[in-house]
């Protein structure tokens, strides 16, 4: 039985015998119907040919003899290149239009490739396979013959980048993504500072989705509106999480799971982040329980209910004996039926639900689990010149300024502590800490980082700036200046009576 097509996915873990059956199951045709909405086709193709490609690396200046007989076993079905590695000054491309290039200039073209010594960077390609990850020459051969002709893929993940903490800015202090990408599907081009997606090389894991501090990913076969409407179906009910391959395995040991769990069966769950994690826990009012994942997000999310209720919100079973363990575990939650709001990055919505547990209380500090960071920044407030570098640094609007008072004001619950305004600013006075989210109210609210009085025009009166900024900018000008009064009056003017004074008595 193909179980992937025994719809609704989570259906064969169910007790049929159970009293409340039939209500899974039609939490199950719904959530299934959702998964249908939002899956996208395999829109894209190319060809694999026969080519294929023996990387290997001489055994004193020989070819190893296990290459002689893997290559004569090839050429039965491929047209078989040998490629030594110190050869190659480069080996680009992508699966089905792989290029090495060899010392001697010469440029050898192919589909795929074996690997007979460890690279990892390699590794990263899809269609690159590694003698290692077989049990024997005929399962690696089948795999290789399996790919020829038409090759379907989909373009899963989509980015926008005027929220990315990487795209564009003069130093690094983002990439998380490109970090934890097992392949090549996200790559990170240091030198122009953008991001670089290869949707055939992507193995659809979601986990550049889950570590994205300011939501700039999106997992196409099921984004997070999708996952909230799903989650939705699930209030009151005690939910078992598991990912799809999981699930298959559980399946054919013919598991059922406990009569108190209701599954819900997600394509992975990389893709989900603490705020994902949050809301399972507040829309179902019940403690989760997570078969055969670890992630960070899950503990961050511990060390939260840790000081706020004293227990793990979050149990994590590894094989079907624990299940039935911490099935029995699973306790209540303080549900709140919260809607995210997607069009703004997930720590804002994070934030919203934190509040509704923390009320007027302080729960002390849930440290930071890498790569989640929270924070806070602490500034020399007397040093600061209200320039407005860290503002204009800051793409999440946890740091930004009102003019109506002229404050500099940071919320940190919306910081992702990427650091990028602390290496902005011109006076250094900025310091950074990522030990972890405090509970308490305050941190929720924006506090005033520092402020200053307005400087009034000499020309109109009219504010336009602050005083620390322009008397700092008047002193490192007005000995270069000091022969030129009128050069030097504009260092006090607005942008409006400036050129009037530059221009004056000069026509």
């Amino acid at each position: 039985m193909n179980i992937q097509n025994s719809l609704p996915l989570g259906h064969l873990v169910l007790d049929k015998q159970e009293q409340f059956y039939t209500q899974k199951f039609d939490i199950l045709e719904k959530a299934q119907e959702i998964f249908e909405d939002f899956k996208l086709d395999n829109n894209k193709h190319t060809n694999i040919s026969n080519s294929l490609a023996i990387l290997y690396a001489k055994d004193e200046g020989n070819i190893p003899p296990l290459i002689d007989f893997f290559q004569k076993d090839a050429m039965q079905d491929f047209e078989v290149v040998l490629v030594e590695l110190s050869e190659a000054t480069s080996i680009n491309g992508s699966f089905g239009n792989f290029v090495a290039k060899l010392n001697n200039e010469e440029e050898i073209l192919f589909s795929q490739a074996v690997l007979f010594v460890n690279d990892e960077n390699l590794l990263r390609f899809r269609g690159i396979y590694s003698v290692a990850d077989f049990d024997n020459p005929s399962t690696l051969l089948a795999t290789l013959k399996s790919n020829l002709g038409t090759f379907s893929y989909k373009e899963i993940i989509t980015y926008k980048d005027d929220a990315c903490q990487y795209h564009h800015r003069r130093e690094k202090h983002c990439g998380k993504c490109a970090d934890i990408c097992p392949t090549f599907g996200v790559g990170a081009n240091d030198n122009l500072m953008e991001l670089v997606f290869s949707p055939i090389d992507c193995i659809s894991c979601g986990a550049c989705v889950g570590v994205c501090p300011t939501s700039s990913l999106t997992y196409e076969d099921l984004p997070k509106e999708g996952l909230e409407e799903i989650i939705d179906l699930y209030k009151e009910s005690k939910i078992f999480l598991c990912d799809l391959d999981s699930y298959e395995n559980l399946a054919r040991l013919n598991f059922t799971l406990p009569q108190n769990l209701t599954p819900l069966i997600l394509p992975n769950l990389k893709m989900l982040n603490e705020n994902d994690y949050l809301t399972m826990l507040q829309t179902s009012g019940n403690d989760l329980l997570v078969f055969n994942h670890q992630a960070p997000m899950i503990d961050f999310i511990n060390n939260i209910t840790q000081n706020a209720y004293q227990k793990n919100a979050i149990l994590q079973a590894s094989t079907p004996q624990e299940i039935e363990e911490y099935a029995q575990q699973i306790n209540s939650f303080e549900s709140y039926l919260y809607k995210n709001r997607y069009n703004k990055p997930h720590r804002e919505s994070f934030a919203q639900r934190l509040q509704y547990i923390i009320k007027d209380k302080d729960f002390g500090i849930a440290k930071s689990v890498a790569p989640v960071y929270y924070g806070n920044i602490k500034i020399d407030k007397d040093k600061c010149t209200l320039c407005l570098s860290c503002v204009g640094a800051c793409n999440v609007n946890a740091i930004f300024a009102k003019s109506d008072d002229f404050s500099l004001r940071f919320n940190p619950s919306l910081c992702t502590t990427c650091g990028y305004c602390v290496d902005s600013c011109p006076e250094k006075i900025m310091d950074l800490n990522r030990d972890g989210l405090e509970l308490n109210p305050d941190y929720f609210k924006s506090r005033e980082l520092a402020k200053d009085e307005p400087f009034l025009c000499v020309e109109c009166g009219k504010p336009f700036s602050t005083k620390k900024s322009i008397d700092k900018i008047f002193t490192m000008l007005s000995a270069s200046f000091s022969k030129d009064p009128q050069k030097l009056r504009t260092l006090q003017c607005c942008p409006d009576c400036k050129v009037r004074v530059m221009f004056a008595n000069k026509v």
